[in-house]
């Protein structure tokens, strides 16, 4: 199968012409003790202009952007708009954000050592409106006010939820209703069957979801208009809406406190509306 391709976006920042030869060696320095104090060392590649530090994720991080470009998935210009990214490692969406005049971006990981490397993007390139948060995904209403987000990219950081679905429910309450989620994550370019392969921590992967399944719980964690696409055979980038709806469906069995349990709509009751992964051999 044949996968879309984009040209990859440059990232937006480069440091000065003039800048002293003594400054450049701090910067270098200081960027290199970063990576020595991470566990997997620096993470995107970044383009400084007197030197390049190679990441363990390289560029990709810029060809999403240039995918995200192409297809019109983000806003090219977002003034006075709060926005986050999650699982932003060194950064470099932070800034490619930034570099779009949002008024705030929230740059947040759970890893101290990567937000440490974000924070220093943002003092050498001199981006003020990058704020850093160290957090999991499920704790962050108690360090970003719940409905005051525009857009959230949650980029590769989907499967490494011990739950998805709650993870996707507190972007919901996260983001202003009718306000865009944008994913990476690593799928299954499956869309007959719904299902999340255990990873086995893989790449620190806990679930492979399929494209039909991440399609699935995005609707029942209040998404809708949601579209899968995959760019590889195991990647994939999705784009779906917060909804106007004031509840979820289905709220029961969630690792979360509800006041209400009730369902919002009658449940299914038929087992035909599942999409399940099938061994090939149908009891007789």
């Amino acid at each position: 199968m044949d996968y879309p391709t984009a040209p990859k976006a440059n990232f937006p920042f480069t440091l000065p012409l003039d800048t002293p030869p003594e400054r450049v060696r701090q910067i270098r320095t200081r960027v290199e003790e970063l990576a020595a104090e991470a566990q997997y060392g620096w993470g995107h590649s970044i383009d400084f202009g007197p030197f390049r530090k190679e990441g363990i994720l390289g560029e990709e991080y810029l060809r999403l952007a240039g995918l995200l470009d192409q297809w019109g998935w983000w806003p090219k210009d977002l003034t006075a708009r709060v926005v986050a990214d999650i699982g932003c490692f060194t950064g470099g969406l932070s800034l490619y954000l930034a570099a779009r005049n949002c008024s705030l971006v929230y740059a947040v990981d759970e890893i101290p050592q990567h937000l440490q490397q974000c924070a220093y993007l943002a003092e050498v390139f001199e981006q003020n409106r990058i704020r850093t948060v160290q957090a999991s995904v499920f704790s962050l209403l108690e360090q970003i006010p719940e409905g005051s987000l525009d857009l959230i990219l949650f980029s590769g950081v989907l499967y490494h939820l011990s739950d998805m679905l709650v993870g996707l429910y507190v972007l919901r309450r996260l983001l202003k209703p009718g306000s865009p989620l944008l994913i990476e994550t690593n799928a299954v370019d499956d869309f007959k069957q719904s299902y999340a392969n255990f990873g086995r921590f893989y790449a620190g992967m806990w679930w492979q979801p399929s494209g039909l399944c991440v399609q699935d719980m995005c609707g029942f964690m209040g998404f809708e208009d949601t579209e899968v696409r995959f760019y590889q055979h195991n990647r994939c980038l999705v784009r779906t809406t917060r909804s106007y709806e004031e509840e979820i469906p289905f709220k029961r069995g969630l690792n979360w406190k509800f006041e209400l349990l009730q369902d919002a709509i009658p449940r299914p009751m038929d087992p035909g509306v599942m999409a399940p992964v099938r061994s090939g051999k149908e009891p007789g």
